[in-house]
């Protein structure tokens, strides 16, 4: 008797005018494209790097875009000092991503 093998791929992610999705999970966004300063490990160079920005619209949007990119997703907020964000995603040129979602930017 022959055995299924299935195998688990991760849903494809979708770039939109006002949103990103994984298929389940959908999050409002903003796209920004330009450069941020990286200060990388010792021995390598730091510097300016081309960068997309995806930004949450709202606080309930940020566990969405946290569910979607989960070892991307940033939150500095910090409440002992009252700043509160709702959370981003960086995607750098070597990711996969990184051209369809420069297409949305303007």
């Amino acid at each position: 008797m022959k055995t299924k093998t299935t195998k688990t791929t991760k849903p494809a992610i979708r770039f939109l005018k006002h949103f990103v999705t994984d298929g389940s999970v959908k999050a409002k966004v903003h796209y920004s494209h330009g450069q941020i300063y990286v200060d990388t490990k010792i021995g390598a160079s730091a510097g300016f790097k081309e960068c997309i920005t995806l930004y949450a619209k709202s606080y309930s949007d940020g566990p969405n875009l946290r569910k979607i990119f989960p070892a991307a997703y940033q939150n500095d907020t910090d409440i002992m000092t009252d700043y509160f964000e709702e959370g981003r995603v960086r995607i750098f040129p070597e990711n996969e991503l990184f051209a369809a979602a420069l297409l949305l930017c303007n």
